[in-house]
């Protein structure tokens, strides 16, 4: 008898267990134990259903989140092959958080998991970036820590290490910039050829990528199915960068790169954009650009509607920009739809520019392509038409900067498809200069004051704090007021480095001589105490 119940035992235990091998099972379940999770860590939640779907890629799948002092959001999943759907999740508070699944099909509907969030012991994790709500034209993380933004155009950096999980090129090269001051980059979410460049040129040419973003081909895509090996790779970069506190700047389209687009507001737009908030949203280093040379869409309505739309789809509310719109900024249309300005300009009038577009609205201003640097063979050693050189970048930089404005470089042989990660340009050392030089002062404090000069351009922060800048050093003279006692001056010459003490300062207008040393180069004069050398 006893031998018979034993029987019946086992056919029903092995019937459940049939029955939840068919059914859907969350890797990470309510019924274990609480997981524990870094506060701003991505963290996947895992959920196997079997169901059948003619294509899974358009199933409803999302969860609703509840966390800490009543916070509550709905966060959009992806599938992500093998029968495998997920929902990628940051927590932004410490203390306990639940996700409840909402799905059209019912092996993925009313799925839970509890966590607890937890203090992230990794330093250079400081949560999303926001808009300084007291310093209207510069950033902070959430945990209040500043960000100088020093930025890295690298549009093809996802087509480096295709299929390969430990990123052999591309670490080192993260760990290369980041050595050097660079702390965004600003990369396509797919691309697939220059115009100017077309086609397999070289070695380091990557454009065509060796992965489509979606199944099929660029010329024949079916943007209805992603290609999931495209998107895993792409989420290793992100998380390589993520790990080494580098921001990106995700530019959802681009315009200018041969990219077969899905028609505009179809079905498929919408999923599309969906797809990468899904995908990226949860990790706090992402910055949002609806499309690098966005001035080719001619609909202001478009772009308007999808800015909009990034908006309702993304939880975590990530900084929102635009790239190269310049008509649209200067008309207004922006204006409170987005979170900062992002442009490029190549002129003799940098400096003037930014000091008008800071009075057209009080935002952040990147100015995120002002030159492009060429290669160690001079103006000739060019993957673009357009080159300058180390120098005039570098003078470029301090133009923008000096007028309340930030930048990003362009390096010839790593910006677009033609990736040579081996190459030391100059321009490293001189925007590690740069980004040192103002990190050390309290540059949020510090507004446009170049009526306090007589050549060149001034930052101040009167009766505190003061940076004098020239293209070309020359003596000049510095009005200085409301200091309370003198503050100590030293100069600075931005491509070696090198810092000379230039004694002391107080009220009055001062004649100064730069040191003979610094030549014809551009100088800066620093007078506060902020600056510790």
């Amino acid at each position: 008898m006893n031998h018979r119940i034993d029987i019946a035992s086992f056919f029903v235990r092995l019937l459940v267990v049939l029955l939840l091998q068919t059914q859907c099972v969350n890797i990470l379940t309510a019924q274990r134990s609480e997981i524990k999770l870094p506060r701003w860590e991505p963290r996947d939640f895992e959920f196997t259903c079997n169901a059948d779907s003619t294509n899974p890629f358009i199933v409803q799948f999302s969860a609703d989140i509840t966390g800490p002092d009543g916070i509550k959001f709905t966060i959009p999943g992806f599938y992500d092959g093998n029968n495998k759907w997920k929902i990628r999740f940051s927590a932004t508070k410490k203390g306990k958080w639940s996700i409840k699944t909402r799905s059209d099909l019912s092996c993925l509907n009313n799925q839970q998991a509890q966590l607890v969030c937890t203090k992230n012991k990794n330093s250079g994790i400081h949560g999303g970036l926001l808009v300084d709500p007291k310093n209207k034209y510069h950033f902070i993380y959430e945990d209040g820590t500043r960000w100088f933004p020093n930025g890295y155009e690298a549009n093809w950096l996802w087509a480096l290490d295709p299929g390969s999980d430990q990123l052999p090129t591309v670490n080192p090269f993260l760990d290369k910039l980041a050595s050097y001051g660079f702390n965004f980059i600003l990369i396509n979410a797919y691309s697939y050829d220059t115009r100017w460049r077309k086609g397999k040129t070289e070695e380091t040419d990557y454009g065509p990528p060796a992965l489509c973003a979606w199944e099929g081909n660029n010329q024949n895509p079916d943007f209805t199915r992603y290609n999931i090996a495209y998107w895993q790779h792409y989420d290793r970069v992100i998380d390589a960068m993520y790990k080494r506190g580098i921001v990106a700047h995700i530019y959802f389209k681009v315009y200018n790169k041969e990219v077969n687009w899905m028609k505009n507001e179809s079905p498929e737009d919408d999923r599309y954009f969906r797809w990468i908030i899904a995908r990226y949203a949860a990790y706090p280093n992402i910055v949002w650009d609806l499309a690098k040379e966005a001035n080719y869409e001619k609909s202001i309505e478009y772009k308007i509607d999808r800015l909009k739309f990034i908006r309702a789809a993304d939880p975590y509310d990530r900084l929102l920009t635009v790239h190269t719109d310049i008509a649209t900024y200067d008309k207004g249309y922006y204006n409170g739809v987005i979170d900062f300005r992002s442009h490029q300009e190549q002129s003799a009038h940098l400096h003037a520019t930014t000091l008008d577009q800071r009075i057209q609205y009080k935002w952040p201003i990147m100015n995120v392509e002002s030159g492009y640097e060429y290669g160690p063979k001079g103006a000739t050693d060019k993957t673009y038409n357009r080159v300058h050189s180390p120098e005039a970048v570098a003078k470029f930089y301090w133009q923008i900067q000096m007028a309340g404005g930030y930048n990003a470089y362009y390096y010839t042989h790593t910006a677009w498809d033609i990736i040579r990660v081996n190459d030391t340009p100059p321009g490293y050392t001189y925007l590690k200069h740069f980004s040192d030089f103002f990190t050390k002062t309290k540059y949020w404090l510090l507004e446009p004051a170049d009526s306090l000069v007589s050549k060149g351009y001034c930052l101040a922060n009167a009766g505190k704090e003061y940076v004098a800048y020239q293209d070309v050093s020359a003596p000049f003279t510095l009005q200085l007021s409301g200091i309370s006692k003198s503050l100590k001056a030293k100069w600075f010459q931005p491509f070696s480095g090198k810092y000379i003490d230039a004694g002391k300062l107080t009220n009055g207008t001062t004649k100064l001589n730069p040191p003979a040393s610094f030549g014809n180069r551009p100088v800066v004069l620093y007078v506060g105490d902020s600056l510790k050398h």
